[in-house]
């Protein structure tokens, strides 16, 4: 077990935000000894989230979360990012109309899930991040510098994200804490913290470089795209809790796997079958193919599953190959998002297995040749 006391920082990134909800679970299952939190934006939030150590209650807020929990703007598609070009017009709109969106839902949603009880009694330290428009310098703030009943004006100051009306404190505009620093891990290391584990998100805004080089820092960062900054999309959120869990596991070699996640007894099983080389080829055919990524895989079953895809895909392929050439050229870029790619390139490699592509085609399909080569290995294991 990892004994050494870290400091978390918690980045900013919007409802991308939910990927740290999962990799807080995963630090506490594997009692890792978090000392002190510093986020920016919705770091910050989820930083206060995590002090009141209740998981359920936040991945329930994560899992129900609207766009009118955060803001007030009508006609907008609640289901695609806030950003998209089919919600940017009535966004742009109510913004001239109220000369900033109106955040006062999510003063609401901070009042109802955190408890500034259980934030000040914490034995974990917690600080922010925010920017003073008049003055453009950075305000940064630990809990004992905060009174209990700024607090909140506080977290708000931090997560106001420039489409937002400026958070008031003292008289004084605020903004986003990322316009200054959106991974405040300087916060925490001049603070004497040598380890520090780092939540990215790959939020808008800007990154500060660490003050010393003589701490370790380790960077979680999510294995694939979490979506738009105001993304309301459930199942994605609820994935990105998920995620989040499963690559921090994996972070510190509780899980293995290039693409997927796998125990490592499990693990230990494909490589008495295959060399690493072939592993990958299976798992990014498990990708092409579609198979379900949020979960941790039995050896067999992974296998198994994906043996099934494969027969199934090579299928259609084989009716595919029966129509006109000319037909299949022009259906190509589908073919390959069907997952058929994987059986064109099997079959172009089982003719010429020798044979020289040039460097361009060969970067855009040596995945696929390392998953044909692959299922062929698949294929003599299980036959």
């Amino acid at each position: 077990m990892d004994e050494r006391e870290y400091g978390l920082v918690l980045a900013g990134g919007g409802t991308k935000g939910a990927y740290q909800v999962g990799v807080w679970k995963a630090l506490c299952e594997m009692g890792i000894k978090v000392k002190a939190i510093a986020g920016a934006s919705i770091g910050a939030l989820n930083g206060a989230l995590f002090l009141q150590d209740d998981f359920n209650s936040m991945e329930k807020m994560y899992e129900n979360i609207k766009i009118d929990n955060i803001m007030k703007v009508d006609g907008v598609n609640a289901d695609k990012n806030i950003f998209d070009l089919s919600n940017i017009f009535n966004l742009a709109a109510d913004y001239t109309k109220q000369k900033g969106i109106d955040n006062t839902p999510l003063r609401e949603m901070i009042k109802k899930y955190i408890d500034m009880d259980k934030l000040y009694n914490s034995n974990i330290d917690f600080g922010l991040v925010t920017y003073s428009v008049k003055n453009r310098t950075p305000l940064q703030k630990f809990k004992n510098e905060i009174p209990k009943e700024k607090m909140i004006d506080y977290l708000l100051a931090s997560s106001c994200f420039p489409i937002f009306k400026p958070q008031i404190i003292d008289g004084e505009e605020y903004y986003d804490g990322g316009l200054y620093d959106n991974i405040p891990s300087n916060m925490l290391i001049e603070k004497g913290y040598k380890n520090i584990i780092i939540a990215d998100i790959a939020g808008i805004g800007f990154s500060k470089k660490s003050v010393s080089k003589d701490v370790y820092v380790k960077v979680l960062s999510p294995s694939e795209d979490l979506g738009g900054t105001f993304e309301f999309n459930h199942e994605r959120i609820i994935n990105n809790i998920k995620l989040g869990y499963l690559d921090t596991k994996r972070s510190f070699n509780l899980l293995q796997g290039h693409i997927y996640y796998f125990k490592p007894e499990e693990f230990s099983k494909m490589l008495e079958a295959f060399n690493l080389q072939t592993i990958y080829g299976l798992e990014y055919a498990a990708q092409v193919y579609k198979m379900y990524k949020y979960r941790e895989y039995e050896f067999e079953e992974f296998i198994t599953e994906l043996n099934q895809r494969h027969l199934d895909a090579q299928k259609n392929y084989e009716k595919m190959k029966k129509e006109n050439l000319i037909q299949i050229g022009k259906r190509l870029n589908k073919l390959f998002d069907k997952g058929l790619g994987i059986c064109i390139v099997k079959d172009l490699y089982m003719d010429r297995p020798a044979s020289k592509i040039s460097n361009y085609m060969f970067n855009f399909v040596k995945d696929y040749i390392l998953s044909a080569k692959a299922l062929i290995e698949l294929k003599n294991y299980i036959e």
